[in-house]
């Protein structure tokens, strides 16, 4: 009798197969090897099978609601918090945040997000560059008022895989090292929408090689204009950490494919609008065996998902073309 781990890889094995027939057939690449160049089929299993096995956060559960997602973080820790070791000393700490508050420099703010109770601590520059009270700012108004309805899904999309597979014990951590970037839009109190590079840092693990707290960085780039979040994973050394960046889109896609935005369909026009340039209607209807009007049909409620999930508007995703090279843009395509 076959153990339930080769039942698995065979069943993968098969869809996977399936799959890449699908998109032999109209054409299209295969969607993982886009991201992450030519992946041997049984290590993509492999991968997919290995991976933090914490059934916490489902496509179902998605949800930009922060006492939702307050609420998903905390599931990752739920034994007693005493019972914890953190490896980094509160002198190293405060000997960072001394020395950041020195160098930080202009258009520049940071805080620290600790992870067993998903709360803000050490907050600085907020006020001076965002105009909000340190005092009284804290991580649900940061979430729920501060940054842009158009961040919020594909960031979430991305962390949520990220904080998992860090916390999972899984990979080496090391403090102020390993480093997550991406681009945001924030609100200044004001009301205008500033565009930012997010700087994500391990600022405490535990010995087990698990996330208890990281810290924030800020750079103000300029007026936020509904920009991709541009996501990417390095160290303090400036090494690109292409394994885990790895992991995490391609878990953050598999999340993002079960949630069913879109119809294959749509992602399939999708992809050939971002792989192939140029490539008309009449070229497509030809390649799916369908009419100019149904390829029409496709881009037009392509178009409308995409403005709808990700809080776009007409001026940030004008036509199709543009909200696929969105989606390619957040690792979604």
């Amino acid at each position: 009798m076959h153990k339930p781990e080769t039942i698995i890889k065979i069943w993968l094995s098969i869809v996977l197969t399936y799959i890449k027939h699908i998109f032999k057939k109209v054409k299209t690449p295969f969607p993982f090897t886009s991201f992450f160049g030519i992946f041997k089929q049984v290590q993509l299993i492999d991968c997919m099978l290995n991976r933090p096995l914490n059934p916490t956060i489902s496509p179902k559960d998605f949800s930009i609601d922060f006492d939702k997602l307050q609420e998903n973080m905390l599931r990752l820790f739920e034994e007693d918090h005493n019972l914890i070791q953190p490896v980094v000393t509160e002198e190293a700490q405060q000997k960072e945040i001394s020395l950041l508050k020195q160098t930080l420099g202009g258009e520049r703010f940071f805080f620290v997000v600790n992870m067993l109770d998903f709360e803000m601590y050490h907050a600085h520059g907020i006020q001076k560059w965002l105009g909000y009270s340190e005092k009284e700012f804290t991580l649900k108004q940061y979430w729920d008022q501060i940054v842009h309805p158009g961040s919020k899904k594909p960031l979430l999309l991305l962390v949520q895989q990220m904080y998992q597979l860090l916390c999972s014990g899984k990979y080496e951590l090391q403090f102020m090292v390993q480093r997550f970037s991406s681009n945001i839009g924030v609100k200044h109190r004001n009301g205008h929408y500033l565009l930012v590079k997010k700087t994500s840092s391990i600022f405490q693990y535990d010995k087990k090689n698990r996330l208890l707290a990281y810290m924030d960085e800020f750079t103000i780039i300029g007026n936020y204009n509904g920009e991709a979040s541009a996501p990417r994973m390095f160290n303090a050394f400036g090494d690109l950490e292409l394994k885990k960046q790895q992991e995490i889109m391609l878990q953050s896609l598999e999340y993002f494919l079960e949630m069913k935005i879109f119809s294959v369909k749509e992602l399939q026009i999708a992809r050939m609008l971002v792989y192939k340039p140029g490539i008309t209607q009449a070229q497509m209807a030809q390649e799916f065996n369908c009419s100019v009007h149904t390829i029409d049909t496709y881009y037009k409620r392509f178009l409308t998902k995409a403005r709808d999930f990700f809080h776009k508007t007409e001026k940030e995703l004008p036509n199709t073309i543009e909200a696929a090279q969105f989606l390619k843009k957040e690792g979604l395509l």
